[in-house]
C-alpha cells in the first residue's frame, strides 16, 4: 500500500494505517488554542461509568478532553468490500462551582465552542486522512450534553465519531484445526 504522510492536528499520520483517535484527541488538546488557554488536560477512560482519568486529575486540572478507550463497532459490507466500523466517544468537561448556575452555563458554552473547533478540524482532517479506504464518518457526529453536575463538578458534553476501516475477512485454512 502506498504510504503518504499528512499532518493532522500536529501529528504525522500514515495513511493506509488505522486512524488513532486517542492520539488525534491528545494532539488536539496540545495544539488547539482554546484548549490550551483553558487548560484542557487529555486523559482516557473506559466508558462513561469509568471516568478514572478525570477523577485522578481533579486535584490538578479543571478542564478535561477525555478519550473513551472502549468503542462500539460492527463489521459491514460496502461497495463489495468488508469494513470494520468503530465508534469512538470523547468527553469535553469543564469544572465549575456547585450551585453556580451562571458558572455552569459559561463552562458549557466553552465546551460547546471547543466541540465546534474539534469538529471543524475533524472535517479538515477527514479529507487529509482519506486514503481511499479508511473514512472518518464526519457527516454525522452525535453530541450529548451532560447533566447539571457531572463527575465531581464538571459540566460539558460528549460526542461520537465513527471510523470505517477495511478488514480482510478472507478465509485462511492455516488459522483452523480440523476436527
Amino acid at each position: 500500500m502506498k504510504e503518504n504522510r499528512e499532518k493532522a492536528v500536529g501529528q504525522t499520520v500514515m495513511t493506509g494505517s488505522p486512524f488513532d483517535f486517542n492520539a488525534w484527541l491528545d494532539a488536539a488538546a496540545r495544539h488547539n488554542r482554546l484548549a490550551r488557554r483553558k487548560g484542557f488536560h487529555f486523559c482516557t477512560c473506559s466508558g462513561i461509568g469509568q471516568l478514572q482519568g478525570v477523577i485522578d486529575g481533579l486535584r490538578q486540572y479543571g478542564a478535561f478532553l477525555v478519550a473513551d478507550d472502549v468503542c462500539t463497532g460492527e463489521t459491514m459490507q460496502a461497495g463489495g468490500a468488508w469494513f470494520q466500523r468503530r465508534t469512538y466517544t470523547a468527553f469535553v468537561l469543564l469544572r465549575h462551582d456547585f450551585g453556580d448556575e451562571p458558572g455552569r452555563r459559561k463552562a458549557l458554552s466553552i465546551c460547546r465552542e471547543l466541540l465546534r473547533q474539534l469538529q471543524s478540524r475533524l472535517l479538515r482532517d477527514a479529507r487529509r486522512l482519506l486514503d481511499g479506504l479508511t473514512a472518518l464518518r464526519v457527516e454525522r457526529m452525535p453530541v450529548t450534553e451532560t447533566g447539571e453536575y457531572f463527575v465531581a463538578g464538571c459540566s460539558g458534553l460528549y460526542f461520537m465519531l465513527a471510523v470505517d476501516e477495511p478488514v480482510d475477512l478472507s478465509y485462511d485454512d492455516d488459522e483452523w484445526e480440523e476436527e
